[in-house]
């Protein structure tokens, strides 16, 4: 097409209300592709940008609900350069440029707005500044070490060195080389004997599950008689009894909430063997080797992970029936009977959900919603005014171009929706829902409007004074009459005539006729004499007119003065032509008095000179003529009107139809108005009624409409807001929930006021703080060996020690120490922590020490240090390589955890409080002399301290952590 439609930039956001109801508009033009304008008919409509949108209107108070919320610098990024060669050689470092996010966010809930709520108050940092990026540098390594000792005394062997790191690397410096040479080093070669023989290492077996008969006969051998016995003692005193009884019943409800996983520890074996290089086996003593690699260990049982079956399908979360709407959901679970233990593979899905239908006969079709909108409000013109044209506006009336707002709101949309959209006067309308129920597209709510301008009443010119009449013609009384004249309305005004000046005046005469006769014309002058020219008579054509010039019977003029012939001069041949006289001009003075006289002019002019004999032309004075024109005195007298008064409801007037309307709008009872009428002479002010013509007193009282009293129409409430229903992270604020309701129709002509709340709010009960949820370890049980029978040939089986495995129970806690169900630990605590680990029983030759203490409390200041200890016990003691603290330390530091506390606001500011303590003005009392009530203040917010897990501690923590 070679016409397109151009928008022009959006205006501001209009509209009555602040928030989410204001309206925006823009121009929209058609443009050939040539660059000139033209009708927007000629592009098509389809393609025609929106030129009205809905827009955020921001006032004053929001600015206690929005801010900027501004992010922290991204990292410094290069700007690319005008030339592509990089330098050879970076000096101070490259030109680069970061960014950082800017959001413009409601306080109370981190929502993102729009930019321009917060640029109203404050204009939006900026996102980019410039930055250095510094030089890169590589790493920096030391010389390599010398090579070490051949790994080998004979035969081939290997030997390294290593370097380390003077510098690390930086900015995208290069990566460090390699820290660390290997290279091969051959020794004189071996004696032929030795190499005859090599070590074969087999496989582990499959961990198997030792004997229980074993097991038993194992424990027997190990027990001994006397600690038996004393034991046995033991169980007699009560006490003991008691602890024992504690520690079964502890053990035995660790085994039920272990249920999930059942850990067997058991053995696993390979073989060791010395071969020939003929192949056949020989005694390990042929293979010379230091340490023998062991032959059996410790194991877990490997235990897939078990599920329940499927439970049932919920019920469908859509319960009602319709094809438009999205469909429902239903979910089905299965839970964890055994977890998986020393496999690799991970529990299946625990939860399915699929989507679903309620379809059947008892299945109830789904409520369905729809916009609905209250009353236009009146035109107004000042919202699209600028600042400047408001301040006038103030001053007059505003009329013109407007827009006029309402409001939209969701309702269950039913089969009454027409009926009430036409009887208003049932006032029970549908109840506001959530708008976030209505999909269907939204209502407009702003639309341009016109109010008329108001118009100035303009008059026609003063006719001229009309004849001496009586009053009334029809009651003609004593000698005394009126002049009058009159003007018409040429421009009705805004508002009806009644905003007019008078149309009448009248003037005090004497001598009063109610008839007279008018010359229509003059016939043709006819020469005295009967002679061809010369001076002559022309007869005046007359009718019978009254005092309003209308033409009446001419019986009726029988009193009145006949007109006279009026002399003339018939031109002769060779005579002076002259024209024949002009009107005459308008009267010089409306009235005449002591010094003041009304004149009026006519002229002609010479149309031919005189011939030979003719008569001659007069003079120039004789082409002009003057007389006297409103002779009467200058004293004038009308009735001077006030403004119609209210329509007062007339209860007398009872035909009245009630159903009948007015100038299109429906009435409901008869009134009457009032009005002010008095008698004005001009130039002097209010006469009494009597100078005044009385037949010719405008009205006092009129009968008028009243319109329809109008009562105000709410909807009823909404429903309460929902309040939370599930738990609440952490010390959250209580929320409360709302309810509103809508004006439809606002009150007129005296009707019902709307109510004064229309928004209701209550706290929620306080909803249930979530629980957290960790995992528990217990303690771990004793050391589990390879059965005897299988370790009884290695050296040093006759002891029971040596390295094993052991395994403890692990529970689902919540924080307050409840017992929970393991599935919740599975979501919100982490991997699950180990449940078995290796252990050594400590053999004779074997150094044995103390359990470790716990560690000693630290001071809270970061940067300190705490330790724990442990100490050798037995024969260890004497032992000189068990004294060696690099081999087995008895003192360990670690530094200690440091506390992060950062303070948070919490609750509303507080009302601006003037500084110096004016207790006084702050409660409220008058106090004598100079006490300031206004001026610079602050205001304050109380502020809570959480630590770095977000949870709440004393105040104090966070003060001295600055």
């Amino acid at each position: 097409s070679i016409f397109s439609c151009f928008p022009g930039p959006w205006g501001r956001c209009m509209g009555d209300e602040c928030g989410p109801g204001g309206i925006q508009t823009r121009a929209v033009w058609c443009a050939h592709m040539e660059g000139w304008t033209t009708l927007p008919t000629n592009c098509k409509q389809q393609e025609r940008p929106d030129n009205q949108q809905s827009c955020f209107r921001v006032c004053d108070w929001h600015k206690e609900l929005y801010d900027w919320q501004i992010g922290s610098w991204n990292q410094c990024r290069p700007v690319l350069s005008r030339s592509h060669e990089k330098p050879l050689e970076c000096l101070r470092g490259e030109e680069g440029i970061q960014t950082r996010d800017i959001t413009c966010i409601q306080k109370s809930n981190g929502v993102p707005a729009e930019d321009v709520i917060c640029e109203y108050f404050e204009p939006k940092p900026r996102q980019e500044q410039a930055c250095l990026i510094p030089c890169r540098q590589d790493c920096i390594v030391a010389e390599f070490a010398p090579w070490s000792e051949c790994s080998k005394t004979c035969g081939n062997g290997l030997q390294h060195r290593t370097r380390h790191v003077v510098a690390p690397p930086q900015f995208g410096g290069s990566a460090c080389p390699n820290l660390t040479e290997f290279q091969i080093c051959q020794s004189s070669p071996c004696a032929a004997e030795e190499s005859m023989y090599s070590l074969n290492v087999g496989p582990w077996s499959a961990c198997s599950v030792p004997h229980s008969r074993q097991i038993r006969q194992a424990r027997k051998r190990g027990k001994n008689k006397d600690k038996e016995k004393d034991r046995e003692k033991a169980v007699r005193d009560p006490e003991a009894r008691e602890l024992i009884k504690k520690k079964r019943n502890r053990n035995r409800q660790n085994r039920q909430e272990n249920k999930y996983w059942d850990i067997q520890i058991g053995y696993q074996t390979r073989q060791v063997t010395c071969t020939h290089r003929n192949g056949k086996t020989a005694a390990l003593s042929f293979c010379k080797q230091d340490k023998l690699p062991i032959t059996f260990q410790s194991c877990v049982i490997t235990k897939e992970c078990q599920v329940s079956e499927w439970s049932e399908w919920t019920p469908c979360s859509k319960t009602c029936f319709d094809m438009t709407t999205p469909k429902g959901n239903r979910t089905r679970s299965r839970t964890i009977k055994q977890l998986p233990i020393g496999s690799e593979s991970e529990c299946p899905q625990l939860e399915e959900t699929e989507q679903c239908v309620s379809q059947g006969d008892g299945v109830a079709p789904c409520i369905t919603y729809g916009w609905r909108t209250t009353e236009w409000t009146e035109c107004r013109v000042d919202p699209l005014l600028s600042q400047q044209d408001k301040r006038r506006g103030n001053q007059t009336a505003l009329c013109g171009g407007g827009v006029q707002t309402r409001e939209m709101y969701c309702v269950q949309a039913n089969e009454n929706l027409l009926s009430y959209l036409n009887t208003l006067k049932e006032k029970e309308a549908s109840r506001p829902v959530d708008r976030s129920l209505c999909t269907g597209p939204l209502p407009s709510t702003s639309q341009l409007c016109h109010i008329p301008c108001p118009t100035e009443c303009e008059t026609s010119a003063w006719s001229a004074w009309g004849p001496c009449t009586y009053e009334s013609c029809d009651d003609p009384q004593a000698k005394k009459g009126f002049k009058l004249r009159k003007r018409r309305i040429t421009n009705e005004p805004t508002g009806g005539t009644g905003n007019c000046p008078h149309l009448l005046e009248a003037i005090p005469c004497e001598e009063p006729s109610c008839y007279d006769w008018r010359i229509v014309r003059l016939e043709e002058c006819i020469p005295d004499n009967e002679k061809p020219c010369g001076p002559g008579t022309q007869v005046p054509i007359v009718v019978c007119v009254n005092s309003d010039g209308e033409e009446v019977d001419r019986q009726l003029c029988r009193d009145a003065i006949y007109p006279i012939p009026v002399v003339c001069e018939a031109p002769c041949p060779k005579d002076c032509v002259l024209s024949m006289w002009s009107a005459w001009s308008s009267c010089s003075h409306t009235c005449s008095g002591k010094t003041t006289e009304g004149k009026q002019m006519r002229a002609r002019s010479i149309l031919a000179y005189a011939g030979e004999g003719g008569i001659q032309c007069p003079n120039s004075s004789a082409l002009q003529e003057t007389r006297s024109c409103n002779e009467h005195s200058c004293t004038v007298y009308h009735w001077q009107t006030g403004p119609w008064g209210q329509c007062i409801e007339d209860t007398s007037v009872s035909a009245f139809n009630s159903s009948a309307s007015w100038n299109g709008e429906a009435t409901c009872s008869v009134g009457m108005q009032t009005r002010k009428v008095i008698c004005v002479r001009v130039n002097v002010g209010q006469v009494g009624p009597k100078k005044c013509p009385e037949s010719l007193r405008p009205e006092t009282v009129r009968p008028c409409l009243l319109p329809c009293r109008k009562d105000c129409i709410v909807t009823p409430f909404s429903d309460w807001t929902l309040c939370p229903s599930s738990c609440q992270e952490g010390g959250v604020t209580v929320k409360k929930q709302s309810r509103h309701r809508v004006i439809i129709q606002l009150p007129a002509n005296g009707g019902r006021e709307c109510p004064d709340s229309l928004f209701e709010e209550k706290e929620c009960e306080a909803s249930p703080v979530c629980y957290s949820y960790r995992w528990k370890t217990h303690k771990w049980r004793r050391c589990q060996l390879v059965p005897w029978y299988v370790r009884q040939d290695s050296p040093g089986a006759h002891e029971t020690c040596g390295p094993g495995l052991q395994a403890r129970a692990i529970t689902c806690r919540r924080q307050d120490g409840g017992q929970a169900d393991i599935s919740e630990c599975l979501k919100y605590s982490g991997p699950l922590p180990s449940l078995t680990q290796t252990c050594q029983i400590p053999c004779q030759d074997d150094c044995q020490f103390t359990n470790w203490s716990k560690f000693s409390s630290c001071n809270g200041d970061c940067g300190g240090v705490r330790t724990r200890k442990r100490t050798l016990v037995g024969k260890s003691k004497k032992r000189d390589k068990c004294k060696n603290s690099q081999l087995y330390p008895l003192i360990e530091n670690q530094f200690c955890p440091c506390d992060k506390y950062s303070a948070q606001p919490v609750g509303n500011w507080s009302d601006c409080i003037l500084p110096e303590g004016k207790l006084e003005v702050l409660l409220g009392m008058k106090v004598q002399g100079d006490v300031k009530e206004c001026g610079q203040g602050y205001r304050y917010q109380a502020m809570a301290c959480y630590d770095q897990n977000n949870r709440l501690v004393e105040t104090s923590r966070c003060n001295s952590h600055g």
